[in-house]
This record gives C-alpha cells, sequence and structure tokens, in this order.
C-alpha cells in the first residue's frame, strides 16, 4: 500500500507518541490531502536533512495517526502522533508534493515471555535509580508492546535506537534493552563513585 512519509531525526516506537511541528509546505499539504483518521508513516532519517533538502530514510519505519493537532498562529501545526505498528518501506512512489512510498507490514516475531520482560523493567529501574530519574515508564506484561515501551526509554542515538526497532522479535528486543540499561547504569555508577566526577545527567526520554 501507498502511504506518505514523514522523515525526521527520531525513531518513533509503535505505542509512543510524539509531537511533531509542521511547518514546511510539502508537509502542510500532506495533512491537507490525509483524510479524517488517515495514516502516514514516521521514519528516521539516515543521512540528509530534516528540514528543506533531501533525506534518505532507513526502510523500517512506524505507521502513526494523528491523536491531536492545534493550528498556531503563523499556519503552521503541532500534532500529537502515536505510533501503530511497523512497516517496511519497500519502493519509493512520488517524492511531490510530498514524499510517498509503497509500504508493507512487518510485524513482530514475537519469542519472548513475562520473565523477559520482568527482567529488563528491572534493568531499567536500577538505570532510572543510577541516573536519579523519578520518573517511571508504562509497561505491560505483553511481551511485544512491553519491549517497545522499554526500547523508547533507551539512551542512544538514532542508529543505536533504529536498529531496536528493526529487531525481528520482542525478545531479541528485550535482551538488548536490558544489556544497555545494565551497562548504562554502571556506568553512571563508576562516574559517581569518582571524586569530583562529573555527575551526569541522563534522561530515558
Amino acid at each position: 500500500m501507498d502511504l506518505p512519509v514523514f522523515a525526521l531525526h527520531a525513531v518513533l516506537f509503535p505505542g509512543q507518541q510524539i509531537s511533531l511541528h509542521v511547518f514546511e509546505e510539502r508537509y502542510l499539504r500532506m495533512l491537507k490531502d490525509l483524510e479524517l483518521g488517515g495514516s502516514f508513516v514516521v521514519v528516521a532519517i539516515r543521512k540528509g536533512q530534516e528540514v528543506g533538502g533531501p533525506a534518505e530514510p532507513y526502510r523500517v519505519g512506524v505507521r502513526g495517526s494523528i491523536a491531536g493537532s492545534e493550528q498556531r498562529d503563523d499556519g503552521s501545526f503541532t500534532l500529537e502522533v502515536e505510533g501503530k505498528d511497523r512497516v517496511a518501506l519497500l519502493a519509493p512512489r512520488a517524492l511531490d508534493p510530498y514524499p510517498v512510498w509503497d509500504v508493507s507490514g512487518f510485524p513482530d516475531e514475537g519469542g519472548a515471555g513475562t520473565d523477559d520482560v520482568d527482567a529488563a523493567v528491572r534493568a531499567l529501574d536500577r538505570f532510572l535509580t543510577a541516573s536519579g530519574e523519578d520518573g517511571t515508564v508504562a509497561v505491560g506484561h505483553e511481551p511485544v508492546s512491553a519491549s517497545f515501551a522499554l526500547a523508547g526509554a533507551v539512551p542512544g542515538l538514532v542508529p543505536q535506537r533504529q536498529a531496536l526497532l528493526e529487531m525481528a522479535g520482542a525478545g531479541e528486543r528485550l535482551r538488548r534493552a536490558k544489556e544497555i540499561f545494565g551497562r548504562e547504569a554502571n556506568l553512571l555508577r563508576v562516574l559517581r563513585s569518582v571524586p569530583g566526577g562529573p555527575q551526569p545527567e541522563v534522561s530515558p526520554n
């Protein structure tokens, strides 16, 4: 199926919400063309510019729907977009007036149980404690949705977070998130134990 594509320097996971500031003419046109409840793909940029130039997207993104919108005085929009499910970008269909790609579903293969979820959640709790964060991350018991919620809390740059999005199944994603949380928690504890060492501020968001 063909869907509009919104490319940015961030990774959206299924079940997450992201705020988008829409001001470029191409994306304003996209909003105008979308039917009520229509979907588009949010995808991270592999190479290129987010605004005013060409960009090469990663080939796995997330189908999103608009959960809320507000028009600003300058005519731009603030959108609250909810990630629904993963899709694979197969081939570009159009670049003007906005990018449209042929996409297909990219379902998660699972491969995890509640024990895997619990272990990753404990690792997240230790990371938050080490970083001095008081916040929590809402994580359910269903492994696939929990794996995406935990992936969304993993600190890292776009390539690292994109790798989590692209992993075939929840089991692999949960194990990797657990490893990252454990590594980051250990690093923070070491840094804080050094007299006069840095006191890093870390946020899972």
